[in-house]
């Protein structure tokens, strides 16, 4: 069935036959009687009454009840038409899964990098601890997770390996070593600022029998880094969490580290890995971190 068709039905109904249909939709008669036979032929019976020596169409009741459905159609079709030639394209959503754990600046740089580059894209970050976002990863929720990501995972390539370190106050007691590090039996007897989203940060400690007392448990880095600068305790965590606020001291016989990588649902189109990859790999807001 035509759109055309039913365009010329209306406008014949309302008009009251062909020749002012033909007037007003600036088409030839023939035209429309070509129009409504097939048409009349398509629905399998006539639409109008055509009384012997009269010129004036006289509609059926089924075709009055008909023209209705046909002037809703013809309503939808110019609003479709309206909102396609005025509305913009809008960019396609782009939802990314960001491990809470990750330092913040990182966060904000990657998402800088992902607006500046990627203007076809809506970015939304949702945040969240690793066993969620992989849940939402696995529901089809987000298209990718920046997170933890082991060496066998489908879908996935690891960015950077980081060591756990012994975040500290620039005038504690530890700080003094620096660069050159510390042993575990060195945190003998500290203070412990626990982060609870963090991965075991306390138990290699206690595997080797290190007493500790555990000054703070946070919820959130920012709070537990703030505790650390003013002296309440130290923390055991990634490297990159440190600031210009605390000291990254590492321990060097701590056997513990994280791999931090991206991993994408089954069906992202490759364009948008590609893209991604792309993004995060080229990220250098994070010094002294391990290549993968």
């Amino acid at each position: 069935m035509k759109i055309q068709h039913l365009r010329f039905l209306v406008a014949v109904i309302e008009c009251g036959g062909v020749v002012n249909a033909a007037k007003r939709l600036h088409v030839s008669q023939p035209a429309i009687s070509s129009a409504l036979k097939a048409l009349e032929l398509e629905l399998g019976e006539p639409l109008f009454d055509r009384p012997s020596g009269g010129r004036r169409l006289v509609p059926t009741s089924k075709a009055i009840r008909f023209h209705q459905r046909a002037v809703e159609i013809l309503h939808r079709c110019e609003i479709a038409r309206t909102e396609f030639l005025t509305q913009k394209d809008r960019p396609a959503r782009l939802r990314i899964g960001t491990l809470a754990t990750i330092a913040s600046r990182d966060v904000a740089s990657a998402s800088a990098s992902l607006c500046r580059r990627g203007s076809n894209w809506r970015l939304e970050l949702w945040e969240g601890e690793s066993a969620r976002i992989a849940e939402w990863l696995k529901q089809g929720r987000v298209d990718a997770n920046w997170s933890l990501v082991e060496a066998d995972t489908p879908n996935s390539r690891i960015l950077w390996r980081e060591p756990f370190v012994a975040l500290v106050s620039p005038d504690h007691r530890l700080a003094r070593h620096g660069r050159s590090g510390v042993k575990l039996k060195d945190l003998d007897g500290e203070s412990l600022i626990l982060r609870s989203s963090c991965e075991n940060e306390d138990g290699q400690l206690r595997a080797e029998g290190i007493s500790i007392r555990i000054a703070a448990r946070a919820a959130r880095d920012e709070l537990a880094i703030r505790l650390i600068a003013q002296g309440v305790g130290i923390a055991i965590a990634p490297r990159s969490l440190a600031t210009s606020e605390v000291l990254a001291i590492p321990v060097n016989d701590l056997r513990l580290a994280r791999s931090i990588g991206l991993q994408w649902r089954a069906k992202l189109p490759q364009a948008t890995v590609t893209f991604l990859l792309d993004v995060f790999s080229a990220m250098d807001c994070v010094t002294d971190k391990v290549p993968r």
